[in-house]
């Protein structure tokens, strides 16, 4: 299983970015979509009004832009996109408009554009050990994958899969939950579950709470628009 240290290293291998015109699917804080703009993509955000306020926030890296929208309805002219992005977002997409997400992709791509898909993967031991303090994912995470490999159908042909890995502290896990849990009483308690099963894995490892690492499992998955 290889290993990246960020997402960003998954998509400087992966996603050329200059003047290549991207849209990031589910951008949340727009951290992909200003690091894409620097790298001298035009790219769009897409998210709900009130993530797209979080990412407006922020400074601008280059021309970045965002739109509220969601991905079974894509607010975009038809052959418009060299490539499409989701990032730990197809998951979120509701399992019965998963398809017409599908269409929606092949829909707003060029000819040979490409839609990328990194999704989480559950593996006990592993990160997903603390997010699904959260929410439970997994059940939802297979249906996203079933749907990712099923869109052949719809005239997206697969270039690529693979499974990876980056490294995540405790203290990732805080900003996370710090980001996505706005309610401060829920926060303490999820964080305090964390930290015990940390504590445990730590200790089992034979390290210290505050250098233990777990594994963030994810899967790529490269479609391409074929023509006609």
């Amino acid at each position: 299983m290889k290993k990246y240290l960020t997402h960003t290293d998954v998509l400087l291998r992966h996603l050329p970015c200059k003047n290549r015109t991207i849209i990031d699917v589910g951008c949340g804080n727009g951290d992909t979509v200003r690091w894409l703009a620097g790298q001298g993509a035009r790219v769009t955000g897409l998210d709900s009004p009130e993530m797209l306020a979080k990412a407006r926030s922020l400074p601008p890296w280059g021309t970045e832009a965002y739109v509220a929208g969601g991905a079974q309805k894509l607010p975009f002219m038809e052959g418009t996109a060299d490539a499409i992005l989701y990032q730990a977002s197809f998951h979120h997409v509701p399992v019965e408009a998963m398809a017409d997400a599908g269409r929606e992709c092949r829909r707003v791509l060029k000819n040979g554009g490409q839609a990328i898909f990194i999704e989480p993967v559950y593996r006990a031991g592993a990160y997903t050990e603390l997010t699904r303090l959260v929410e439970d994912e997994e059940e939802i995470q297979k249906r996203a994958y079933a749907a990712i490999v099923s869109l052949a159908d719809s005239g997206l042909a697969t270039k690529k899969e693979e499974i990876f890995y980056m490294e995540r502290q405790f203290a990732d896990y805080v900003r996370l939950v710090e980001f996505f849990v706005e309610d401060a009483s829920s926060r303490e308690a999820i964080l305090a579950r964390a930290r015990k099963i940390t504590a445990g894995f730590s200790a089992a490892a034979g390290l210290d709470f505050a250098d233990f690492r777990y594994r963030s499992i994810c899967r790529l998955n490269i479609l391409v628009k074929c023509e006609g």
